[in-house]
């Protein structure tokens, strides 16, 4: 059960005045991604109070008892599921917060979040507006995998509840990334230090290229240059190796260059909000992703 301060941060980004703001000024730096979601709906929406738009995603997972966080870049969209949006008739503050700071659960009864079951027919899906399971969310399913081949546990028995916890640098949600590169530095800036003073994650997996830019900029003077891949002469960071196909991957192996040591280069300790963590660098799925399946290879 998520405690006050998880609820009461749930709801504060849940109700980010930023998105209000965004909507019809293009220069505010999260317009982009904002008006992305805006223009789903139909008609497409231009005033944020008392609509159907959903509202920021704070995390997915119990913050303050996951030992493992997986940072992406931000939260993906799906126009049918039930999800808080800024009409007070359909949700208030009380479920708001609930859904942010509690949204995975166990029972089928409940008529919003997403399920957490020993049963891969049920698990990993978000519940629609009309009751119904979604299709297996993707993403979530190889972050339950990989949780669970760090952890050691069968999949089956690895929590999304307790285990690990998923969080984005930039909390309003769009497809491929949509307007992200231009709100990463705010977001992250208005909301990562409060989401990491409450969490307690002895390792933090920051997953893709986008993300980790980002983060060597917050925390880029305490990482080595060779954490991340990204070629490129105007980084200081990134200049460290990933395989990018399961090909290039085989081949390193055989040839003695894909490693523990090559791959300890990409992961470092930091100090996060008051505390010590190991921080690790993955491809994202997608791609060469499946590379970045350890289970596979």
């Amino acid at each position: 059960m998520a405690n006050q301060k998880e609820k009461n941060l749930a709801l504060a980004i849940a109700s980010c005045s930023d998105v209000c703001n965004a909507v019809n000024d293009q220069n505010h730096p999260c317009h982009k991604v904002v008006d992305w979601q805006a223009k789903q709906h139909i008609p497409p929406i231009t005033e944020v109070k008392s609509s159907k738009l959903h509202r920021p995603e704070s995390w997915t997972g119990d913050l303050a008892t996951a030992k493992i966080m997986f940072l992406s870049s931000n939260p993906s969209f799906d126009l049918l599921e039930n999800f808080p949006n800024w009409n007070e008739k359909e949700w208030c503050d009380e479920d708001i917060s609930l859904f942010g700071a509690e949204r995975f659960t166990t029972s089928t009864g409940r008529k919003f979040g997403a399920m957490d079951s020993p049963l891969k027919s049920i698990r990993d899906r978000t519940i629609s507006t009309d009751g119904k399971l979604s299709g297996s969310v993707k993403h979530w399913n190889w972050v339950r995998e990989f949780a669970a081949f760090v952890i050691g546990k069968p999949v089956e028995e690895t929590s999304a509840i307790s285990d690990y916890v998923m969080t984005e640098l930039v909390h309003c949600k769009s497809k491929s990334e949509a307007g992200v590169p231009q709100a990463l530095p705010h977001c992250t800036n208005k909301w990562f230090d409060k989401i990491m003073e409450i969490s307690p994650a002895e390792i933090i997996f920051v997953a893709g290229i986008k993300t980790a830019k980002t983060f060597v900029r917050v925390f880029g003077e305490n990482m080595p240059s060779e954490w991340g891949s990204w070629a490129g002469s105007e980084y200081r960071n990134g200049k460290g190796a990933w395989p990018k196909t399961a090909l290039e991957l085989n081949s390193l192996v055989r040839a003695g260059e894909w490693n523990l040591d090559a791959q300890s280069k990409n992961t470092c300790i930091l100090e996060i909000g008051g505390k010590r963590r190991l921080v690790v660098f993955i491809a994202r799925p997608g791609g060469g992703g499946g590379v970045n399946t350890p289970w596979n290879h």
